[in-house]
């Protein structure tokens, strides 16, 4: 039997492949980073229900996040405490998070910087470590496939600084597709509806998707970040309104933003 008290990441990433190949499986087995940085596995993929088990039974140390499950954040033999809400107040400028420990409620405030520049240092962080996830010659196998579905500008822009810009030819919207971030959606008109040379594109949104999965407070997602990036654009291409049917949209002020 293999001891895999010592394998090391590059062990982990081989072995997923392996197993991946085995069972034929079009996109890959999500590789585990540890408790640290949770795995957040997309609605209807095959393994969610596998990993969930494998780490109730002390395997890979995965913690599977679904929106019907709260996320545990301590437990003991006599008590569970789990957050049950939490949101940000740009009003007190903190974060509010409402427990429920024993079955009674308590709320919990925590102080963040007004521009809430540590929460966008520690989703680079955290996309930093996730990145031990990812495989090199995937993420070069991306890149060679996207770059024969840009033109030449859009591919030196993409390669010099990680993002490309592309219009929709049926919303006029303006997509900004970015490595490791969310795309950026422009759009040309403001509030009265009339379109304007004269003053700057409106940020409408930012959308953030991951089509098999991500690692929880990240942006760091199960595929290589030219995958997600292809994923993006082809949905874009193909189906815009589904796109954003699918996608998280976020605020411009969001850390998650990645602005």
């Amino acid at each position: 039997m293999t001891d895999t008290s010592t394998w090391t990441q590059q062990d982990v990433r081989d072995f997923c492949d392996v197993v991946s190949d085995h069972i034929q499986d079009w996109q890959g087995i999500p590789v585990p980073l540890g408790e640290d940085t949770p795995l957040v596995l997309a609605h209807g993929h095959p393994l969610r229900d596998l990993f969930a088990s494998i780490n109730q039974t002390g395997g890979f140390e995965v913690e599977i996040l679904t929106d019907d499950r709260p996320e545990f954040v301590c437990t003991n033999d006599d008590m569970d405490e789990f957050i049950v809400n939490e949101w940000y107040s740009q009003k007190r400028q903190c974060r509010v998070l409402v427990f429920d420990r024993g079955g009674r409620r308590f709320s919990l405030t925590v102080p963040v910087s007004p521009d809430r520049s540590m929460d966008r240092l520690s989703l680079w962080l955290t996309t930093i470590g996730g990145s031990d996830a990812w495989d090199l010659d995937a993420e070069h196998t991306a890149r060679e496939h996207l770059r024969g579905m840009l033109t030449e500008r859009q591919w030196r822009h993409y390669d010099l600084t990680g993002c490309f810009f592309e219009t929709s030819p049926r919303s006029r919207l303006l997509y900004v597709f970015r490595r490791s971030r969310p795309t950026i959606v422009l759009s040309p008109r403001h509030r009265d509806g009339r379109d304007s040379d004269d003053r700057p594109m409106v940020c409408v949104a930012l959308l953030c998707l991951h089509p098999i999965g991500y690692y929880a407070k990240s942006w760091a997602g199960c595929m290589v970040p030219s995958d997600d990036v292809i994923a993006h654009l082809t949905f874009m291409r193909g189906d815009e309104a589904g796109f954003w049917g699918q996608a998280n949209q976020h605020k411009p002020s969001d850390p998650e933003a990645g602005l």
